[in-house]
């Protein structure tokens, strides 16, 4: 599916990358358009990822600013903990150095194992396609879920996925990764070899050594971070 992106949209883009390029701020972009780079799903959007280690976001706010870019200040509570949103003509470019969730921040590798390419005839990086699932997966919460354009990625991409640094990453909250695998699965019997099937086992098998949960802090803010911000309304 090819992308579409507005005019308007697209000189924002092209403006925020040559400026980063030109500050020398190493980068990867994620989001959206490294979905569609890795899986050829293409969901519309207003804004491109930028995901860098968060020593150099002050570089990074400092040439968006020369290059127009107005800081658009928190869209959600706590996003200066994560993420700097900066904006021009409406459009945005989001820095981003760690999750939602704090879990793991943004290193040197993911410009290190980044993938080299073009956007809009921009010279840039893309993040990893594990790190991109690592970083996706856990992206289930009552508004957003992005499993389903994971399994796209998983599907187009079974050999460039490094399985273990996404079970390494995944830490203490292995269970997710276990549970997106067993909806795969279900979801794409005939492409249950797109995930190794020595780590299906060995999550499997971890599963089955748990002892049955009775008590323990609840994990739902891992998966939605704003789960406290919002009303228990529908």
């Amino acid at each position: 599916m090819q992308m579409a992106i507005p005019e308007r949209n697209a000189e924002a883009f092209r403006q925020a990358l040559l400026a980063l390029n030109k500050s020398g701020v190493p980068y990867v972009i994620g989001g959206a358009f490294a979905m569609h780079r890795y899986s050829g799903v293409w969901r519309n959007t207003n804004d491109l990822d930028i995901y860098l280690e968060r020593k150099h976001t002050a570089r990074a706010v400092n040439a968006l600013s020369h290059a127009g870019f107005l800081d658009c200040g928190e869209m959600a509570v706590g996003d200066r903990k994560w993420i700097y949103h900066a904006t021009k003509n409406g459009v945005l470019v989001d820095l981003i150095w760690q999750p939602p969730n704090h879990l793991s921040p943004v290193d040197e590798s993911f410009h290190a194992r980044g993938q080299e390419g073009t956007f809009l005839e921009v010279p840039a990086r893309f993040i990893p396609p594990d790190e991109l699932l690592w970083a996706k997966v856990f992206t289930l919460n009552r508004d957003r879920c992005d499993w389903p354009d994971l399994f796209h990625v998983v599907r187009a991409r079974p050999v460039g996925l490094d399985w273990e640094h996404v079970v390494r990453k995944m830490g203490e909250h292995w269970p997710v990764l276990l549970s997106f695998i067993i909806l795969f699965d279900w979801a794409y019997p005939s492409e249950t070899q797109c995930i190794p099937r020595g780590l299906r086992e060995e999550l499997l098998e971890r599963n089955l050594s748990l002892p049955m949960p009775s008590e323990g802090p609840t994990h739902e803010a891992v998966l939605d971070p704003w789960i406290h911000t919002r009303g228990l309304s529908p």
